[in-house]
């Protein structure tokens, strides 16, 4: 998609933290990231922050819906089409996330889905799409994904292999009709968590702005020493992760940008001390009931 909208040496504005083919995707179309820092409030970019960052160089934006909870798009579209930039969403992690009555990927010039097998919806292996309504931009894109031909043996751009197969296809058919249920199972987790895990100790939880619907696609609290966290619940037989341990300018792929550590305060906060919790369809309120325990003992000492 960026290879399609943005101009090598543009500059694409990114939050720092987030997974890292998210920034990749930047450099490797040849742009330039700007990085800035998330909200306290729900970990997605900070949209004032976004506004702060665009300058003559900005050729698009670049949120990601973290998590499973979609980004302000109102504003951020308010922002790039004031500047006359291009919006592309990252949505990896937030198949069918609402927000303000915006949909995750119907509200920017394109729209980007993961179907990692991870994902709320997954493939059988690694499979993606773009959701776009300009018709020359999609033809474009679909001739990038095909070794940039427009007609059987005519490359009018240098493009890629990246095709979806037949099999990934045939699984995300099927599981598309699930989608809808795996996500309202995710969402009774997420109410459980929520009410279940309020006051205990210096334990953060996710918040959700009004008129937001998440997705769940991961779980992530905080607390000032997660790695102490982590091992009490290995104890008891219970996984978690962190998502993610290092914002991208910390990261040893992008120092070479030249963020020094502070320039990010948020973003680097919740990298510090983020645990994700066990979340996936068809977890059972025992289950649940089982990790709220083990927290509660963790925290009670």
């Amino acid at each position: 998609a960026l290879l399609a909208l943005v101009e090598p040496g543009g500059e694409v504005v990114v939050p720092a933290l987030t997974f890292v083919a998210t920034i990749e995707a930047v450099t490797q179309a040849g742009a330039r990231p700007v990085l800035v820092d998330v909200a306290e409030s729900d970990y997605n970019v900070d949209v004032d922050a976004v506004a702060a960052a665009v300058g003559p160089g900005t050729r698009a934006l670049l949120p990601v819906h973290l998590y499973g909870q979609m980004a302000d798009m109102r504003r951020l579209g308010e922002i790039a089409g004031g500047a006359g930039i291009r919006l592309v969403e990252d949505a990896a992690q937030a198949h069918g996330a609402v927000r303000a009555g915006l949909r995750a990927g119907s509200c920017s010039d394109v729209g980007c889905f993961s179907f990692y097998p991870g994902k709320n919806l997954g493939a059988f292996g690694d499979a993606g799409a773009v959701t776009l309504s300009d018709a020359d931009l999609a033809a474009r894109i679909r001739a990038l994904r095909e070794h940039g031909q427009v007609a059987k043996y005519q490359h009018e751009y240098e493009g890629y292999t990246a095709r979806l197969d037949t099999i990934q296809a045939i699984v995300l058919e099927m599981k598309l009709a699930r989608l809808d249920q795996w996500t309202a199972e995710r969402q009774a987790a997420a109410a459980y968590y929520l009410e279940a895990l309020e006051g205990f100790g210096d334990l953060g939880l996710p918040q959700v702005p009004d008129g937001s619907s998440p997705v769940w696609h991961l779980f992530v609290v905080t607390t000032a020493s997660p790695q102490p966290l982590q091992a009490h619940l290995a104890e008891h037989g219970i996984g978690s992760g962190r998502h993610y341990p290092d914002p991208l300018h910390l990261t040893q792929a992008y120092r070479h940008l030249g963020y020094a550590e502070g320039a990010f305060p948020v973003a680097e906060r919740i990298a510090r001390t983020c645990v994700s919790l066990p979340m996936f369809p068809g977890i059972t309120e025992a289950e649940l009931s089982r990790v709220v325990d083990s927290i509660r003992t963790y925290f009670d000492g």
